[in-house]
């Protein structure tokens, strides 16, 4: 079973003066032997890949479904340069899994890869 990365919700325009401006996100190792799973709760997610490895290019693959639009293929491991940052808007047509749902899977190279998901 894929280990979980629960969204975290950002702060909005709006936050009233004297309360806290911005939101503190924490990046999640990737489970290079289980995967990952997000749940797309709002139908949009911002996902954000950062390469910890200062040395070495990581690689980071995300299953796809097929989608109206014609793209029935993976992002197959797709490389990140040491230190680097990645981001992609996903939505639930196109990346959900197959049996349903909305549970977006990724997997890594390594646990370097750090992720963290954002809905909008």
């Amino acid at each position: 079973m894929a280990t979980a990365i629960a969204e975290q919700k950002v702060l909005g325009a709006y936050v009233k003066e004297g309360e806290t401006q911005f939101t503190t996100l924490t990046m999640t190792a990737g489970d290079p032997t289980n995967m990952n799973s997000v749940v797309m709760g709002s139908g949009r997610c911002l996902v954000i890949f950062q390469n910890a490895d200062v040395a070495n290019a990581e690689w980071v693959t995300v299953d796809a479904s097929d989608d109206p639009f014609g793209r029935s293929t993976d992002i197959n491991q797709q490389s990140l340069a040491a230190a680097s940052w990645a981001a992609f808007v996903f939505e639930p047509r196109g990346w959900e899994q197959t049996l349903g749902g909305r549970d977006l899977l990724i997997d890594v190279e390594s646990a370097d890869v750090k992720i963290v998901a954002i809905p909008l």
